[in-house]
């Protein structure tokens, strides 16, 4: 029940100030005439009013919202045209209360879930994500028993909305966006499976990446081949966010970071010819297509220099260092590598890391398709950490404990459970050459990685 309507707020205000409905409708830009039956009717002001009358009495812009939910249901039968720009306006101010209150009011008649579902898109698309994310949740709620395109739309919306820095975050919103990403439409499914493939590297689940990878590129062929001898551009067919060749690429480009982590390199060079020379058969002479083709070939052959690395032939290391110095976006990348080798080989790489020591600081790098995922440059950052405490140690004990112990500071900050493992157990190797500050850090970082793991969800990996 409403204390006092919004209208008898007006007429008080009217009528404390010693003012004419005539000159508060000037004040309010309101027609006096309309003014007049405005107050004499019992119906919900719209939105322009409302505004021009918070203005006229000096309130603050959402001084009556809450209120003018109300009215919107209890004086009358809800219109739309009243609450749509009601909803934007809410969210450009952030009042989320007033629009769950409105959802509260709707979510039992399903003839709203478009109309929801419409301004949940308009908002998502202005990056008003806190209220998109509610209408999304509500439009959920009404089609919940309904396996429509529209609800997997919406759970795709509200993973991109909730992915965050937070490892373990991603992957909840992983696991409760999956079962859906196959009711999407083919092109919106490719986007939403680089998504989860992006997250599924930052947790190291290579298994899954390998999966995901392979619908990619199940997809993306079938769709490419289509678009060849359709040719159509009706507008019914929604393009996805890069050309379906790209898709194919990118699946083959996963797939060799698949392998390099099971050190089957062999089977990584294989995979990164695959998306090589690309010219020779993607049918398509567009500037996008260039670029695409052209940074593919770049990450071929930077690959090709880091297998053959990796692999045991540290005859190429000076060729891999002048081409990743030629190309800055992909340095520290290539540092990561160079340093796994180091420890892998036995070899020293202090000339190297001196080279190139204003590219380790942790910072956001571009390739042509714009900024890396930055979860998994920040996983990238903490498994370096890790490694390079490694090889110091055996050159210089106390920076390579710092480096342990950063790694793992780092590492907690992200939630990455497995470089935490991986710092807390070398560090419990070398605790014997730890001086007492440090191991003191340990323990205090050792406290707070034991806190944090203890709220991380147990969350099963669907099949």
């Amino acid at each position: 029940m409403l204390d006092k309507t919004i209208r008898a707020e007006v007429l008080q205000y009217i009528n404390n100030h010693h003012l004419t409905q005539s000159q508060f409708s000037e004040r309010a830009n309101i027609n006096a005439g309309s003014f007049s039956r405005l107050l004499n009717q019992n119906k919900p002001f719209s939105m322009n009013q409302l505004d021009g009358i918070t203005r006229a009495m000096g309130m603050q812009e959402d001084h009556f919202y809450t209120r003018f939910v109300g009215e919107c249901f209890t004086l009358t039968a809800p219109d739309w045209r009243r609450l749509r720009p009601f909803i934007i306006r809410c969210a450009e101010v952030k009042r989320l209360d007033c629009i769950q209150l409105i959802l509260s009011n709707l979510l039992d008649n399903t003839a709203y879930g478009t109309l929801i579902f419409d301004v949940a898109e308009e908002l998502f698309h202005n990056r008003y994500n806190e209220a998109a994310a509610l209408l999304y949740e509500g439009v959920g709620v009404i089609e919940k028993y309904q396996h429509s395109e529209r609800l997997a739309l919406c759970r795709y919306r509200l993973f991109l909305i909730s992915l965050s820095n937070d490892l373990n975050q991603n992957l909840k919103a992983a696991v409760l966006f999956e079962p859906y990403a196959n009711r999407l439409v083919e092109s919106d499914q490719l986007e939403a499976i680089k998504h989860l493939a992006h997250i599924y590297i930052s947790l190291n689940e290579w298994h899954k990446v390998y999966e995901l990878s392979e619908e990619m590129f199940r997809l993306a062929s079938i769709q490419y081949e289509l678009s060849l001898h359709t040719k159509r551009k009706d507008s019914e067919d929604k393009q996805p966010v890069r050309p379906y060749y790209f898709y194919m690429l990118y699946a083959r480009l996963l797939q060799t970071a698949v392998y390099e982590q099971y050190e089957d390199y062999q089977k990584a060079l294989e995979y990164t010819l695959m998306y090589t020379d690309a010219d020779q058969w993607i049918q398509d002479s567009s500037d996008e297509a260039t670029t695409i083709i052209k940074q593919f070939n770049e990450f071929s052959k930077a690959n090709q220099y880091l297998y053959q690395l990796l692999a045991g032939n540290l005859d190429i290391l000076p060729d891999y260092i002048e081409h990743i110095a030629s190309h800055p976006e992909e340095i520290f990348s290539g540092i990561c590598h160079i340093v796994k080798t180091a420890n892998k080989f036995d070899i020293n790489i202090d000339a190297i890391l001196d080279r190139f020591q204003e590219h380790i600081p942790y910072r956001t790098y571009n390739s042509a398709f714009g900024e890396y995922n930055k979860p998994i440059k920040a996983e990238e950052y903490a498994s370096f950490l890790t490694n390079l405490g490694m090889y110091q140690i055996q050159r210089d004990r106390a920076k390579g404990i710092d480096l342990l112990l950063e790694g793992l500071e780092f590492a907690g900050s992200i939630g990455s459970v497995h470089n935490m493992i991986r710092s807390l157990t070398l560090f419990n190797q070398y605790r014997g050459w730890a001086n007492s500050e440090q191991l003191q850090m340990f323990n205090n970082l050792n406290n707070e990685v034991y806190r944090s793991y203890e709220k991380i969800p147990l969350v099963p990996f669907s099949s």
